[in-house]
C-alpha cells in the first residue's frame, strides 16, 4: 500500500512511539514513558517481582497521558 509502512511485531512501546516520531515529534517527550511501561510489562508480568504502590500509580498515570495525546491526535473524545 503506498504511504503504509510495514514493521515487525513487538510489544516495545519505544521502538513503535519511534515509527511515530516522523508524524508526532512532540511525543518525543514520552519516550521515557514508553521504556518504563515497556519494562513493566516484561517485569511484572510473570510471577517473582511486583510493582510497589507507587510505581503502579506512576505508570498508570503515564499510561494516561499517552492515551489523551493519541486520542486528541485522531479527534478523539478524551
Amino acid at each position: 500500500m503506498r504511504g503504509w509502512r510495514c514493521f515487525s511485531q513487538t510489544h516495545d512501546l519505544v521502538v513503535l512511539l519511534k515509527l511515530i516520531l516522523p508524524l508526532e515529534p512532540l511525543w518525543a517527550s514520552f519516550l521515557p514513558a514508553a521504556q518504563a511501561l515497556t519494562d513493566y510489562a516484561v517485569d511484572f508480568r510473570y510471577p517473582g517481582d511486583t510493582a510497589t504502590l507507587a510505581e503502579a500509580r506512576l505508570a498508570l498515570k503515564d499510561c494516561k497521558a499517552i492515551r489523551r495525546e493519541v486520542r486528541l491526535s485522531f479527534g478523539l473524545p478524551v
